[in-house]
């Protein structure tokens, strides 16, 4: 009996002994997910700008900001010209802003075949918090692309490009309070030279409608291209915001791959929303009858779509990227920059009428632009950091 029992305990304490090797020669379920975090963050980095030199980070400044260049005067030439060859339907121009995001697959898979090495896999950093912060972005991406044309369907390419520019006042405003951005005041100036700029080409400009476009139709397209100024310099902040979201809490780096991921998710979510406002308004049905009756033909209609889609592709990701370059006051900027472009392109392509109000407008806004930037410019200089950095610069 007693034999019995000792035999027990004996078997009772190897049993525990095998446990115990077993437990730490397994790492627990915990290091295992760090260990992953750390080899997805580690593949990350490669591809982040931190890891890059000077050169490369000024050379995707320079092709983000063309992107946006090239995207924003086109798209919104194109915008015009559909509606001045008979176009009509806004949803179909919301899905056409919205609509080229699977464009995006093909730099996104240059990316992973540029490091097939990597351990990170596609879309693996969308949390469920965070794949519906992109969704909510989405939706409001969405609605803006549809206030927007809405109102450009009432107003001619010059003077939408000219109250477009109100953005980077709302981008100042909404920066301020969302992302902690201090306001100085040249930033104010700006924002109240924008304000005049845009009230003087709404009054001013009023004769230089489209062709059977009433008052009323006129004042509400100045409303709502004000609107979607708005709701746009209120998504670049909340990108922004994301964006430091994600490297904070979530650990993450920040690269142009992540971004391109994001922007996939936020345009996927803006199509769905306008393929909903086609289905709702019957205009599924009446698309095929619009490209028949357009002006210049059913080849032209569908062009017009498919190189607006591209454009607008071009427009977000180059504004996305310098968000994630720089910052969103930084991408408002740029954006305002190219006014004189998006004022003068219409008048040589599409022979619309240059008044003095239009001209005075646009010393307004370059007016509004150079007063921010040297606001940017001082507030850098008196910053005590940043002088401490110019001498290690040097060395």
């Amino acid at each position: 009996m007693a034999e019995q029992r000792v035999s027990e305990i004996s078997h009772t304490v190897i049993q525990l002994e095998t446990n115990t090797a077993t437990a730490t020669a397994t790492p627990s379920r915990k290091e295992q997910e760090m260990k992953q975090m750390k080899e997805t963050n580690k593949s990350l980095k490669k591809g982040s700008v931190a890891s890059r030199t000077g050169l490369v980070y000024w050379a995707l400044v320079f092709a983000n900001y063309f992107s946006l260049s090239i995207g924003l005067v086109s798209s919104n030439m194109l915008s015009r010209f559909y509606f001045m060859h008979g176009g009509s339907r806004r949803w179909v121009t919301s899905l056409t802003q919205s609509g080229g995001f699977p464009f995006l697959f093909i730099p996104l898979a240059i990316s992973y075949y540029m490091s097939p090495s990597s351990s990170y896999k596609p879309f693996s950093c969308f949390t469920p918090r965070v794949l519906l912060c992109a969704v909510v972005l989405g939706l409001l991406i969405g609605f803006d692309n549809f206030i927007y044309s809405w109102g450009v369907s009432f107003l001619s390419a010059s003077i939408s490009s000219l109250l477009l520019s109100t953005q980077l006042a709302f981008t100042a405003v909404f920066s301020c309070l969302i992302v902690k951005q201090p306001m100085n005041f040249p930033t104010l100036n700006c924002i109240i030279l924008l304000t005049t700029s845009s009230a003087l080409v709404g009054f001013t400009s009023s004769h230089q409608r489209p062709p059977g476009v009433t008052n009323i139709q006129y004042g509400l397209g100045v409303i709502l291209t004000i609107a979607a100024a708005a709701l746009y310099g209120l998504y670049l902040p909340l990108l922004e915001l994301l964006n430091g979201s994600m490297m904070k809490k979530k650990k993450l780096v920040i690269t142009f791959r992540l971004v391109l991921e994001t922007q996939i998710v936020i345009f996927a979510t803006a199509s769905v929303f306008s393929c909903l406002g086609l289905a709702i308004n019957g205009d599924f049905g009446r698309i095929k009858a619009e490209a028949e009756g357009f002006d210049v033909g059913e080849v032209k209609y569908v062009l017009c779509l498919v190189f607006g889609a591209i454009s607008w592709q071009m427009a977000f990701v180059g504004t996305a990227g310098l968000v994630f370059l720089t910052s969103s006051l930084m991408s408002g900027i740029c954006t305002t920059a190219l006014i004189p472009a998006g004022v003068l392109s219409p008048l040589v392509f599409f022979h619309e009428g240059f008044s003095a109000g239009k001209g005075f407008a646009i010393v307004l806004s370059i007016w509004a632009f150079a007063s921010y930037l040297f606001g940017e410019y001082k507030q850098k200089k008196d910053n005590p950091k940043n002088r401490e950095e110019l001498p290690n610069q040097k060395n």
